[in-house]
């Protein structure tokens, strides 16, 4: 039976689910490895035939031509799910990713992931003679929430209905309003801030929130004998909000916490680590004082960098959140007495940590190759965003909004990305937290960071790997 051009369309969603959901990875040599999900598709059909009646067996009346319409249920099994038939042209996908202001140097590298994943999918498209592609739209949002505020507005005018982005929390909390009158589906790729943690709105969020990783941080300083905290952080939705999250925690595990808050944007923060440093002698800057820094690029480097200079706060222990876990930190990048300071206090970071899989891999190997570098770890999540982003436009077989946000969390409970699984709690965040562990080391006369352990959020089950 002939398949009709809204059957093809079909037949090419249902291919691009089966690549993407669970089998987007690549083996050595470029063999595409894919995996086919099939559907059952019923569809009534009106079939036109001439019959001839034959006259009567005593040959009373001669035979007769009737023509009858019928109606015929027929069954189809395709490979996949969706519906594609209102898909064609560009599809625009925002991308409201910070490049500069407190993303300037890691901004960039999540944008590449991004465009890693739709220059991908636009490739299975051509494969398959879809009649559609995605055409990325950038935008700066300056790393601010009024700059996000704007970028959204932007795109609402341009007909923008799925946005990758914002980066921070700040900057989601901002677009949410927005984004929930306009229907416009949000996929942050590293926002994790408890501030942008709430259900039934149109803002997804691809690594697991800080309602995960605040207790993880207690349980971990707490856990490795540390009774006193100093906390300095970020005077924002993402630093506030996770150093109240540590504090109400750890107190509650029955230790002490000090918490230092800072504007960010300032140019010098030698007040602010003065300040710290007098905390820490309070606590008595002993072995069972530890400082937590909650920072971004900028104020990062220059907190650290007056940190190295300052007796008391060599002698505690430091920890970080994933914001602390940057290149930037470390040379070239950074003076080589800030790396050798992270190495004496024995600096530990948490990240999310990646459950890796065949498509981690593909992901690795194809950013390096295409951008010359390793991707960073929010790289990676940005990539998946991408992907979950067009895969639900496609399920959906329509570029609006409010199917959108329906379809997405069905797509993303199916989908096995670059960092593991993506199955969405109520909030719409990533579902399942586990943290690398990482340390500052110097190899070969090279500063990098190390993973040496993980933990595991809901138990506080921490496993070392030296």
């Amino acid at each position: 039976m002939a398949v009709g051009k809204e059957g093809a369309i079909l037949a090419i969603v249902a291919l691009i689910i089966g690549l993407a959901i669970g089998a987007a990875a690549f083996k050595g040599g470029g063999e595409t490895v894919t995996e086919t999900v099939t559907q059952t598709v019923t569809q009534e059909k009106t079939v036109t035939q001439t019959v001839t009646a034959q006259g009567g067996s005593g040959g009373a009346a001669p035979a007769q031509t009737v023509t009858q319409t019928i109606t015929q249920t027929v069954t189809q099994t395709v490979a996949g799910a969706g519906q594609g038939g209102g898909l064609s042209g560009e599809i625009p996908i925002g991308l409201a990713i910070a490049v500069s202001g407190g993303y300037s140097v890691d901004g960039p590298r999540r944008l590449n992931g991004a465009m890693l994943a739709i220059e991908e999918f636009n490739s299975f498209l051509e494969q398959v003679g879809a009649p559609f592609r995605f055409k990325p739209i950038h935008e700066d949002t300056g790393s601010k929430p009024e700059g996000a505020v704007n970028v959204i507005n932007r795109f609402a005018g341009l007909g923008i209905k799925v946005v990758v982005g914002p980066l921070s929390t700040s900057e989601t909390k901002a677009v949410m309003p927005i984004a929930n009158e306009k229907k416009i589906v949000i996929i942050s790729p590293s926002s994790t801030g408890k501030a942008a943690a709430l259900p039934d709105d149109y803002v997804f969020r691809m690594p697991p929130p800080d309602t995960a990783q605040g207790p993880a941080l207690a349980k971990l300083i707490k856990g490795m004998g540390y009774e006193k905290l100093v906390i300095i952080a970020r005077d924002d939705d993402y630093g506030r909000g996770l150093a109240n999250l540590v504090k109400e925690n750890f107190e509650n595990m029955g230790g002490q916490v000090s918490v230092i808050t800072y504007q960010p944007n300032q140019p010098d923060y030698a007040n602010e680590v003065n300040q710290l440093s007098t905390e820490v002698s309070k606590f008595g800057a002993d072995e069972k004082t530890a400082v937590l820094i909650i920072a971004f690029d900028t104020d990062g480097t220059n907190i650290l960098e007056h940190a190295s200079r300052d007796p008391v706060l060599g002698k505690v222990r430091w920890f970080g959140p994933d914001s602390m876990k940057r290149n930037t930190f470390l040379p070239p990048d950074a003076p080589k007495e800030i790396a050798d300071f992270l190495m004496s206090v024995n600096f530990l970071v948490t990240t999310p940590s990646i459950a890796r899989n065949p498509v981690t891999e593909h992901f690795e190997q194809a950013y390096q190759q295409k951008y010359g570098e390793s991707p960073t770890p929010y790289a990676y999540y940005a990539y998946d965003a991408a992907w979950v982003a067009m895969l639900s436009v496609v399920a959906a077989g329509k570029y609006d909004g409010e199917a959108v946000k329906q379809i997405l969390p069905q797509v993303a409970f199916h989908f096995m990305g670059a960092t593991g699984h993506k199955v969405l709690d109520k909030n719409g965040d990533a579902a399942f937290a586990a943290y690398d562990l990482s340390t500052v080391v110097e190899e070969n006369g090279e500063y990098k960071f190390k993973v040496v352990g993980i933990i595991d959020s809901a138990t506080g089950q921490i496993t070392w790997y030296e």
